[in-house]
């Protein structure tokens, strides 16, 4: 029979509270610790009760951590950075953005993890985690991590921007564009005639003219930059 995983979550940001969560919703044994909660002995008390240690701290802190407390090394130890590449610690990225409300089982569920192509298997280094993973060759690691941020954290800026304005310029309730973004999520997800608007018509009498009304508009430079992307895209 194998041996029962018991896990120390190491930090107290959002990724650890939902991996505290999502433990915890999956009935497996844990222990949490950050430095501004918990002493150094008890880090290594910790350490000694566990089987698996996951670093979930800021990608600049981890190298220097583990240089601290190389006992860890005793452990199946790894980190969540989705761009860091480590000779001595294993690597699970979860593919997902993790707010500040905790999710409900089925989410966590549904979340895959990139592992680096050398990684034991996702059943050694997260056991009794039923999520799918995928492996994918070191040196492309941070081309995966850009395309993540530039997915999922600059859209929420062009979002963020699209209900301040609603609701700062316009005067307009937020909700109003809620089926929008739902219908683009939508059509994103289905792959089907995912891009539409003046780029896709040509239209570029309506692009000058947004690009006008964006004179003093920090985005001004941002639309532009998806007008030359788009441009070289359809050149290639």
């Amino acid at each position: 029979m194998r041996q029962v995983p018991k896990y120390l979550i190491v930090g107290s940001g959002r990724l650890a509270l939902h991996f505290c969560n999502y433990l915890k919703l999956l009935n497996l044994l844990f222990t949490q610790w950050s430095r501004k909660n918990n002493t150094q002995s008890q880090l290594e008390k910790f350490s000694k009760e566990c089987t698996h240690v996951l670093l979930l701290i800021n990608d600049e802190a981890v190298e220097n951590f583990i240089l601290n407390n190389s006992f860890l090394l005793n452990k199946c130890c790894m980190h969540c950075s989705g761009s860091l590449v480590l000779d001595n610690i294993y690597s699970a990225h979860p593919l997902m953005t993790f707010g500040k409300e905790l999710y409900n089982l089925t989410t966590y569920l549904q979340i895959p993890f990139i592992l680096e192509e050398n990684s034991p298997n996702f059943e050694e280094l997260l056991p009794r985690l039923p999520n799918k993973s995928y492996k994918i060759p070191n040196h492309l690691k941070s081309f995966y991590h850009t395309l993540c941020v530039l997915s999922g954290n600059f859209t929420c800026l062009l979002w963020q921007k699209f209900f301040s304005e609603l609701e700062t310029t316009f005067k307009l309730p937020r909700e109003i564009g809620y089926p929008y973004l739902k219908q683009v999520t939508k059509n994103i997800e289905q792959q089907q005639d995912i891009l539409t608007g003046p780029l896709v018509r040509g239209d570029w009498q309506t692009i000058s003219a947004n690009l006008d009304a964006l004179y003093d508009d920090p985005y001004r430079e941002v639309y532009q930059a998806f007008v030359n992307v788009f441009q070289n895209k359809v050149k290639i």
